[in-house]
Protein backbone atom coordinates (compact mmCIF):
# COMPACT_ATOMS: atom_id res chain seq x y z
CA UNK A 1 0.00 0.00 0.00
CA UNK A 2 2.79 2.44 0.88
CA UNK A 3 4.32 1.87 -2.56
CA UNK A 4 1.44 4.04 -3.80
CA UNK A 5 1.92 6.63 -1.04
CA UNK A 6 5.69 6.98 -1.44
CA UNK A 7 5.67 8.56 -4.96
CA UNK A 8 3.22 11.21 -3.73
CA UNK A 9 5.46 12.00 -0.75
CA UNK A 10 8.54 12.15 -2.99
CA UNK A 11 6.87 14.77 -5.17
CA UNK A 12 5.61 16.78 -2.20
CA UNK A 13 8.61 16.54 0.14
CA UNK A 14 11.65 15.62 -1.95
CA UNK A 15 14.11 12.74 -1.73
CA UNK A 16 15.94 13.71 1.46
CA UNK A 17 12.81 14.30 3.55
CA UNK A 18 11.19 11.07 2.40
CA UNK A 19 14.28 8.98 3.13
CA UNK A 20 14.62 10.58 6.59
CA UNK A 21 10.88 10.01 7.16
CA UNK A 22 11.46 6.36 6.31
CA UNK A 23 14.33 6.22 8.83
CA UNK A 24 12.06 7.64 11.54
CA UNK A 25 9.30 5.18 10.65
CA UNK A 26 11.75 2.27 10.71
CA UNK A 27 13.21 3.36 14.06
CA UNK A 28 9.77 3.80 15.64
CA UNK A 29 8.62 0.39 14.44
CA UNK A 30 11.77 -1.38 15.61
CA UNK A 31 11.67 0.32 19.01
CA UNK A 32 8.00 -0.45 19.49
CA UNK A 33 8.61 -4.08 18.57
CA UNK A 34 11.70 -4.61 20.74
CA UNK A 35 11.07 -2.40 23.73
CA UNK A 36 14.05 -1.21 25.77
CA UNK A 37 16.96 -3.29 27.14
CA UNK A 38 15.60 -5.15 30.15
CA UNK A 39 12.05 -4.10 29.30
CA UNK A 40 10.89 -6.18 26.32
CA UNK A 41 7.65 -5.49 24.52
CA UNK A 42 5.16 -8.01 25.91
CA UNK A 43 2.06 -6.76 24.14
CA UNK A 44 1.23 -8.70 21.01
CA UNK A 45 -0.55 -5.63 19.66
CA UNK A 46 2.59 -3.55 20.14
CA UNK A 47 4.70 -6.10 18.28
CA UNK A 48 2.19 -6.25 15.41
CA UNK A 49 1.97 -2.45 15.14
CA UNK A 50 5.76 -2.18 15.21
CA UNK A 51 6.07 -4.76 12.46
CA UNK A 52 3.51 -2.86 10.36
CA UNK A 53 5.51 0.36 10.78
CA UNK A 54 8.70 -1.41 9.72
CA UNK A 55 6.92 -2.77 6.66
CA UNK A 56 5.47 0.65 5.85
CA UNK A 57 8.98 2.13 5.85
CA UNK A 58 10.29 -0.26 3.17
CA UNK A 59 8.99 1.63 0.07
CA UNK A 60 10.77 4.77 1.30
CA UNK A 61 14.04 2.94 0.58
CA UNK A 62 13.14 0.32 -2.04
CA UNK A 63 11.42 2.68 -4.48
CA UNK A 64 14.09 5.41 -4.51
CA UNK A 65 17.24 3.69 -5.95
CA UNK A 66 16.76 4.79 -9.57
CA UNK A 67 16.02 8.37 -8.49
CA UNK A 68 19.08 8.33 -6.24
CA UNK A 69 21.26 6.93 -9.03
CA UNK A 70 20.00 9.51 -11.55
CA UNK A 71 20.59 12.39 -9.14
CA UNK A 72 24.05 11.41 -7.86
CA UNK A 73 25.75 9.24 -10.49
CA UNK A 74 26.94 9.58 -14.06
CA UNK A 75 25.76 7.48 -17.02
CA UNK A 76 28.50 4.86 -16.52
CA UNK A 77 27.70 4.39 -12.83
CA UNK A 78 23.91 4.27 -12.58
CA UNK A 79 23.28 0.54 -13.01
CA UNK A 80 25.87 -0.26 -10.35
CA UNK A 81 24.41 2.37 -8.00
CA UNK A 82 20.88 1.04 -8.54
CA UNK A 83 22.19 -2.49 -8.01
CA UNK A 84 23.70 -1.65 -4.63
CA UNK A 85 20.60 0.22 -3.47
CA UNK A 86 18.01 -2.32 -4.63
CA UNK A 87 19.97 -5.37 -3.49
CA UNK A 88 20.88 -3.88 -0.12
CA UNK A 89 17.64 -5.60 0.86
CA UNK A 90 19.37 -8.92 0.15
CA UNK A 91 22.12 -8.04 2.62
CA UNK A 92 19.49 -7.59 5.31
CA UNK A 93 17.91 -10.94 4.45
CA UNK A 94 21.34 -12.61 4.49
CA UNK A 95 22.05 -11.17 7.92
CA UNK A 96 18.72 -12.48 9.18
CA UNK A 97 19.67 -15.99 8.05
CA UNK A 98 23.00 -15.82 9.90
CA UNK A 99 21.86 -13.97 13.03
CA UNK A 100 18.63 -15.94 13.25
CA UNK A 101 20.43 -19.28 13.00
CA UNK A 102 23.12 -18.49 15.59
CA UNK A 103 21.45 -16.00 17.93
CA UNK A 104 17.87 -17.20 18.33
CA UNK A 105 17.72 -20.57 20.06
CA UNK A 106 14.33 -20.16 21.74
CA UNK A 107 11.62 -17.55 22.25
CA UNK A 108 13.57 -15.79 25.02
CA UNK A 109 16.28 -14.83 22.50
CA UNK A 110 13.87 -12.96 20.23
CA UNK A 111 14.03 -9.83 22.42
CA UNK A 112 17.82 -9.65 22.04
CA UNK A 113 17.45 -10.16 18.29
CA UNK A 114 14.94 -7.31 18.07
CA UNK A 115 17.25 -5.06 20.13
CA UNK A 116 20.08 -5.62 17.62
CA UNK A 117 17.77 -4.59 14.77
CA UNK A 118 16.70 -1.50 16.76
CA UNK A 119 20.36 -0.55 17.27
CA UNK A 120 20.97 -0.75 13.51
CA UNK A 121 17.87 1.34 12.81
CA UNK A 122 19.13 3.98 15.28
CA UNK A 123 22.45 4.25 13.43
CA UNK A 124 20.57 4.47 10.12
CA UNK A 125 18.40 7.29 11.45
CA UNK A 126 21.41 9.31 12.66
CA UNK A 127 23.27 8.85 9.37
CA UNK A 128 20.20 9.93 7.40
CA UNK A 129 19.57 12.97 9.57
CA UNK A 130 23.09 14.35 9.43
CA UNK A 131 24.56 13.20 6.12
CA UNK A 132 21.96 12.36 3.47
CA UNK A 133 21.26 14.95 0.76
CA UNK A 134 18.85 14.88 -2.19
CA UNK A 135 21.37 15.78 -4.90
CA UNK A 136 24.91 17.09 -5.51
CA UNK A 137 25.55 20.79 -6.24
CA UNK A 138 26.13 20.03 -9.94
CA UNK A 139 24.22 17.40 -11.97
CA UNK A 140 26.62 14.55 -12.86
CA UNK A 141 25.22 13.98 -16.37
CA UNK A 142 23.68 15.72 -19.37
CA UNK A 143 20.36 13.96 -18.81
CA UNK A 144 20.38 15.24 -15.23
CA UNK A 145 20.90 18.80 -16.45
CA UNK A 146 18.16 18.33 -19.05
CA UNK A 147 15.63 17.28 -16.43
CA UNK A 148 16.66 20.19 -14.24
CA UNK A 149 17.33 20.58 -10.56
CA UNK A 150 13.64 21.10 -9.85
CA UNK A 151 12.72 17.69 -11.25
CA UNK A 152 10.00 16.01 -9.16
CA UNK A 153 11.26 14.05 -6.24
CA UNK A 154 14.75 15.49 -5.87
CA UNK A 155 14.56 18.81 -4.10
CA UNK A 156 10.76 18.66 -3.95
CA UNK A 157 8.15 20.21 -6.16
CA UNK A 158 5.03 18.62 -7.48
CA UNK A 159 5.15 18.25 -11.21
CA UNK A 160 4.23 21.85 -11.70
CA UNK A 161 1.04 21.80 -9.63
CA UNK A 162 2.31 22.54 -6.14
CA UNK A 163 2.30 26.24 -6.75
CA UNK A 164 -1.19 26.34 -8.20
CA UNK A 165 -3.97 28.26 -6.50
CA UNK A 166 -6.36 26.66 -4.04
CA UNK A 167 -6.43 25.33 -0.52
CA UNK A 168 -3.63 23.00 0.67
CA UNK A 169 -6.01 20.05 0.47
CA UNK A 170 -6.88 20.87 -3.14
CA UNK A 171 -3.21 21.24 -4.06
CA UNK A 172 -2.45 17.93 -2.38
CA UNK A 173 -5.28 16.26 -4.25
CA UNK A 174 -3.99 17.75 -7.52
CA UNK A 175 -0.54 16.34 -6.82
CA UNK A 176 -2.03 12.93 -6.04
CA UNK A 177 -3.96 12.91 -9.31
CA UNK A 178 -0.82 13.92 -11.17
CA UNK A 179 1.17 11.10 -9.58
CA UNK A 180 -1.49 8.50 -10.39
CA UNK A 181 -1.75 9.84 -13.95
CA UNK A 182 2.01 9.62 -14.32
CA UNK A 183 2.07 6.01 -13.14
CA UNK A 184 -0.73 5.16 -15.59
CA UNK A 185 1.19 6.82 -18.42
CA UNK A 186 4.22 4.69 -17.59
CA UNK A 187 2.22 1.50 -18.14
CA UNK A 188 1.21 2.77 -21.58
CA UNK A 189 4.72 3.82 -22.63
CA UNK A 190 6.28 1.72 -25.38
CA UNK A 191 8.83 -0.71 -23.99
CA UNK A 192 7.94 -0.27 -20.31
CA UNK A 193 5.95 -3.51 -20.01
CA UNK A 194 8.99 -5.63 -20.90
CA UNK A 195 11.34 -4.53 -18.08
CA UNK A 196 8.31 -4.51 -15.77
CA UNK A 197 7.54 -8.15 -16.56
CA UNK A 198 11.19 -9.16 -16.22
CA UNK A 199 11.40 -7.36 -12.87
CA UNK A 200 8.28 -9.21 -11.66
CA UNK A 201 9.66 -12.60 -12.73
CA UNK A 202 13.00 -11.98 -11.01
CA UNK A 203 11.52 -10.79 -7.73
CA UNK A 204 8.97 -13.61 -7.82
CA UNK A 205 11.61 -16.32 -8.22
CA UNK A 206 13.94 -14.88 -5.57
CA UNK A 207 11.10 -14.48 -3.06
CA UNK A 208 9.83 -18.04 -3.58
CA UNK A 209 13.32 -19.55 -3.26
CA UNK A 210 14.11 -17.42 -0.19
CA UNK A 211 10.83 -18.35 1.49
CA UNK A 212 11.02 -22.10 1.01
CA UNK A 213 14.80 -22.62 1.09
CA UNK A 214 14.80 -23.16 4.85
CA UNK A 215 12.16 -25.90 4.63
CA UNK A 216 13.75 -27.52 1.58
CA UNK A 217 17.27 -27.73 3.04
CA UNK A 218 15.98 -28.97 6.41
CA UNK A 219 13.97 -31.63 4.57
CA UNK A 220 17.16 -32.75 2.82
CA UNK A 221 18.86 -33.24 6.20
CA UNK A 222 20.91 -30.06 6.52
CA UNK A 223 21.64 -28.75 10.04
CA UNK A 224 20.01 -25.43 10.95
CA UNK A 225 23.39 -23.65 11.00
CA UNK A 226 24.16 -24.89 7.47
CA UNK A 227 20.68 -23.80 6.37
CA UNK A 228 21.44 -20.31 7.69
CA UNK A 229 24.78 -20.18 5.88
CA UNK A 230 23.33 -21.39 2.56
CA UNK A 231 20.42 -18.96 2.87
CA UNK A 232 22.83 -16.09 3.51
CA UNK A 233 25.05 -17.17 0.61
CA UNK A 234 22.04 -17.22 -1.73
CA UNK A 235 21.32 -13.59 -0.87
CA UNK A 236 25.02 -12.75 -1.16
CA UNK A 237 25.16 -14.33 -4.62
CA UNK A 238 22.25 -12.14 -5.71
CA UNK A 239 24.27 -9.10 -4.66
CA UNK A 240 27.58 -10.34 -6.11
CA UNK A 241 26.02 -11.27 -9.44
CA UNK A 242 24.25 -7.92 -9.60
CA UNK A 243 27.47 -6.02 -8.87
CA UNK A 244 29.53 -7.88 -11.46
CA UNK A 245 26.93 -7.97 -14.24
CA UNK A 246 25.63 -4.47 -13.40
CA UNK A 247 29.12 -2.98 -13.69
CA UNK A 248 29.46 -4.58 -17.14
CA UNK A 249 26.14 -3.09 -18.27
CA UNK A 250 27.26 0.30 -17.00
CA UNK A 251 30.13 0.17 -19.48
CA UNK A 252 28.53 -1.41 -22.55
CA UNK A 253 24.83 -0.37 -22.15
CA UNK A 254 23.65 -3.75 -23.44
CA UNK A 255 20.55 -3.93 -21.25
CA UNK A 256 18.62 -6.26 -23.56
CA UNK A 257 21.36 -8.79 -24.29
CA UNK A 258 22.48 -8.97 -20.69
CA UNK A 259 18.95 -9.51 -19.40
CA UNK A 260 18.37 -12.29 -21.94
CA UNK A 261 21.68 -13.88 -20.91
CA UNK A 262 20.53 -13.82 -17.27
CA UNK A 263 17.20 -15.38 -18.22
CA UNK A 264 18.94 -18.21 -20.11
CA UNK A 265 21.27 -19.03 -17.23
CA UNK A 266 18.54 -18.65 -14.60
CA UNK A 267 16.40 -21.18 -16.46
CA UNK A 268 19.34 -23.57 -16.69
CA UNK A 269 20.19 -23.46 -12.99
CA UNK A 270 16.55 -23.52 -11.96
CA UNK A 271 16.16 -26.70 -14.02
CA UNK A 272 19.23 -28.13 -12.25
CA UNK A 273 17.67 -27.32 -8.85
CA UNK A 274 14.47 -29.10 -9.87
CA UNK A 275 16.27 -32.39 -10.45
CA UNK A 276 14.91 -34.67 -7.74
CA UNK A 277 18.08 -36.78 -7.50
CA UNK A 278 20.24 -33.73 -6.83
CA UNK A 279 21.50 -33.69 -3.26
CA UNK A 280 24.01 -32.05 -0.95
CA UNK A 281 26.70 -29.80 -2.39
CA UNK A 282 25.39 -30.09 -5.95
CA UNK A 283 21.97 -28.76 -4.96
CA UNK A 284 23.52 -25.90 -2.95
CA UNK A 285 25.79 -24.97 -5.86
CA UNK A 286 22.81 -24.86 -8.22
CA UNK A 287 20.84 -22.65 -5.82
CA UNK A 288 23.75 -20.24 -5.46
CA UNK A 289 24.29 -20.09 -9.24
CA UNK A 290 20.58 -19.37 -9.68
CA UNK A 291 20.88 -16.41 -7.30
CA UNK A 292 23.92 -15.11 -9.19
CA UNK A 293 22.02 -14.87 -12.48
CA UNK A 294 18.39 -14.20 -11.50
CA UNK A 295 19.24 -11.38 -9.08
CA UNK A 296 20.79 -8.93 -11.61
CA UNK A 297 17.60 -8.89 -13.67
CA UNK A 298 15.96 -6.53 -11.13
CA UNK A 299 18.44 -3.61 -11.13
CA UNK A 300 19.17 -3.92 -14.86
CA UNK A 301 15.50 -3.81 -15.81
CA UNK A 302 14.90 -0.98 -13.33
CA UNK A 303 17.47 1.10 -15.19
CA UNK A 304 16.14 -0.09 -18.56
CA UNK A 305 12.68 1.13 -17.58
CA UNK A 306 14.18 4.55 -16.80
CA UNK A 307 15.93 4.54 -20.17
CA UNK A 308 12.80 3.90 -22.25
CA UNK A 309 10.56 6.32 -20.30
CA UNK A 310 13.00 9.26 -20.01
CA UNK A 311 12.38 11.95 -18.81
CA UNK A 312 9.74 10.35 -16.55
CA UNK A 313 10.18 10.36 -12.77
CA UNK A 314 12.66 7.63 -11.82
CA UNK A 315 11.08 7.13 -8.42
CA UNK A 316 7.61 6.51 -9.87
CA UNK A 317 9.09 3.97 -12.28
CA UNK A 318 10.62 1.83 -9.54
CA UNK A 319 7.52 2.31 -7.38
CA UNK A 320 5.37 0.82 -10.15
CA UNK A 321 7.80 -2.07 -10.53
CA UNK A 322 7.80 -2.69 -6.77
CA UNK A 323 4.01 -2.58 -6.57
CA UNK A 324 3.56 -5.11 -9.36
CA UNK A 325 6.51 -7.22 -8.20
CA UNK A 326 5.33 -7.48 -4.59
CA UNK A 327 1.72 -8.11 -5.59
CA UNK A 328 2.87 -10.81 -7.98
CA UNK A 329 4.99 -12.41 -5.24
CA UNK A 330 2.05 -12.29 -2.82
CA UNK A 331 0.00 -14.30 -5.34
CA UNK A 332 2.85 -16.61 -6.36
CA UNK A 333 3.94 -17.67 -2.85
CA UNK A 334 0.72 -19.44 -1.77
CA UNK A 335 0.42 -21.08 -5.19
CA UNK A 336 3.95 -22.48 -4.94
CA UNK A 337 3.34 -23.47 -1.32
CA UNK A 338 0.40 -25.62 -2.44
CA UNK A 339 2.20 -26.94 -5.52
CA UNK A 340 5.36 -28.08 -3.68
CA UNK A 341 3.43 -31.02 -2.24
CA UNK A 342 2.62 -32.30 -5.75
CA UNK A 343 5.05 -34.26 -7.91
CA UNK A 344 5.38 -35.22 -11.54
CA UNK A 345 6.56 -38.76 -10.86
CA UNK A 346 7.45 -39.56 -14.46
CA UNK A 347 9.86 -36.60 -14.53
CA UNK A 348 10.93 -36.64 -10.88
CA UNK A 349 10.04 -32.96 -10.44
CA UNK A 350 7.95 -31.03 -7.94
CA UNK A 351 5.17 -28.87 -9.30
CA UNK A 352 6.50 -25.67 -7.69
CA UNK A 353 9.69 -26.02 -9.74
CA UNK A 354 7.61 -26.63 -12.85
CA UNK A 355 5.75 -23.38 -12.13
CA UNK A 356 9.00 -21.45 -11.62
CA UNK A 357 10.48 -22.90 -14.81
CA UNK A 358 7.35 -21.92 -16.74
CA UNK A 359 7.50 -18.46 -15.19
CA UNK A 360 11.18 -17.99 -16.04
CA UNK A 361 10.73 -19.30 -19.59
CA UNK A 362 7.64 -17.25 -20.36
CA UNK A 363 9.21 -14.14 -18.82
CA UNK A 364 12.31 -14.54 -20.94
CA UNK A 365 10.24 -15.16 -24.06
CA UNK A 366 8.15 -12.03 -23.52
CA UNK A 367 11.23 -9.93 -22.79
CA UNK A 368 12.82 -11.18 -26.02
CA UNK A 369 10.20 -9.13 -27.93
CA UNK A 370 11.52 -5.86 -26.40
CA UNK A 371 12.01 -3.15 -29.02
CA UNK A 372 12.14 0.42 -27.74
CA UNK A 373 14.68 3.25 -27.98
CA UNK A 374 16.91 4.10 -25.03
CA UNK A 375 15.87 7.72 -24.70
CA UNK A 376 18.09 8.68 -21.77
CA UNK A 377 21.20 7.32 -23.47
CA UNK A 378 20.23 9.26 -26.59
CA UNK A 379 20.10 12.39 -24.46
CA UNK A 380 23.55 11.65 -23.00
CA UNK A 381 25.06 11.10 -26.45
CA UNK A 382 23.43 14.23 -27.83
CA UNK A 383 24.80 16.20 -24.89
CA UNK A 384 28.28 14.79 -25.50
CA UNK A 385 28.10 15.87 -29.15
CA UNK A 386 27.02 19.37 -28.18
CA UNK A 387 29.75 19.75 -25.59
CA UNK A 388 32.50 21.40 -27.65
CA UNK A 389 35.35 20.64 -25.29
CA UNK A 390 33.94 17.24 -24.26
CA UNK A 391 35.47 17.48 -20.80
CA UNK A 392 32.27 16.92 -18.84
CA UNK A 393 30.91 13.77 -20.44
CA UNK A 394 32.09 10.21 -19.72
CA UNK A 395 30.36 9.07 -22.94
CA UNK A 396 32.01 9.44 -26.32
CA UNK A 397 30.07 8.95 -29.51
CA UNK A 398 32.85 6.84 -30.95
CA UNK A 399 33.28 4.78 -27.81
CA UNK A 400 31.96 1.45 -26.64
CA UNK A 401 28.83 2.93 -25.14
CA UNK A 402 27.78 4.45 -28.45
CA UNK A 403 28.40 1.27 -30.45
CA UNK A 404 26.57 -0.79 -27.83
CA UNK A 405 23.70 1.64 -28.00
CA UNK A 406 23.50 1.15 -31.75
CA UNK A 407 23.64 -2.63 -31.27
CA UNK A 408 20.78 -2.55 -28.77
CA UNK A 409 18.54 -0.71 -31.24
Amino acid sequence: MFCFVEPYLIVRRGLRRVVVDGCWLMFAGCLLRSGLPGHPMTSQTGIVVGTILVGAAQPFFQCTPALLAAAWFGPNERVLATTVAINANQIGIAMSYIVGAYMVKDTDDIHSYFLVITAFSTVLLLLGLFFFKSEPPTPPSFSGMEKGADSPGRSGGALGVVGTAGTPSRRAFAVWLEVISGMKDLLLTKGFSHPLAAFMVSIGITNVVSTFLDHLLSHLGFHQHIVGIVGALFQAMIMIGSLIIGSIVDRNKRYYRTTMFCFYLSFLWLFACSEKTLRGASFCASILALGFFVGPIQPITAELAVEVTFPADENAIVAVQMVFGNLFSAVLLPICNAARHLHLKEYGMRMDYVLLLALCGSGGFFFSTFDAPLLRLKSELAGADNDVQGSRSPLKKSGAAASSFDDEL
